[in-house]
């Protein structure tokens, strides 16, 4: 029997590594895709932003205060923000730094790979600059870094 969900499945590659389902847009885009395309077409990808490092300290008011080191082409920049989350304060650094995105469609979920127990965090965002619409997809340690990745890989596929 060919169910709906048994044909989404087997034609969603990051199903058929993890378990579950990519997001219903990003699913339509890359069905049948391989893993290896995927990863080519959706992966964070390297361009002009680099992130050289990242931290948080408590902030006034329950808000945090974001410091990044971002290699942007050949000019190392560092700059701050204070913010409820770490995602609005990297959106705000961007900008800041003339890397203009909207996001659209955020979704994350805890993954395991090969059957193990070691847990990852898979982020997926949709962003858009200028009309031009991105997915960018990230798996890390923590929801925090994989949200970061994603967003910075978004942003250069967009500006790349």
């Amino acid at each position: 029997m060919n169910t709906l969900s048994s044909t989404t499945f087997s034609s969603d590659c990051f199903a058929a590594r993890y378990g579950a389902p990519l997001p219903r847009d990003l699913r339509d885009q890359a069905a049948n895709m391989s893993w290896a395309a995927f990863l080519q077409r959706f992966g964070a990808r390297t361009g002009p932003i680099r992130l050289g490092s990242w931290s948080a300290q408590p902030g006034p008011g329950g808000q945090t205060r974001f410091d990044a080191t971002f290699g942007v082409g050949n000019a190392i920049h560092t700059t701050a923000a204070t913010s409820h989350g770490p995602i609005d304060a990297l959106t705000s650094m961007l900008y800041d730094a003339g890397f203009h995105i909207e996001i659209l469609n955020f979704h994350q979920q805890s993954i395991s790979e090969n059957g193990t127990h070691a847990a990852k965090i898979a982020t997926f965002v949709l962003c858009e600059f200028d009309g031009r619409r991105a997915w960018s997809m990230a798996m890390d340690g923590d929801g925090t870094s994989s949200s970061i990745r994603a967003v910075i890989g978004a942003a250069n596929m967009l500006h790349g």
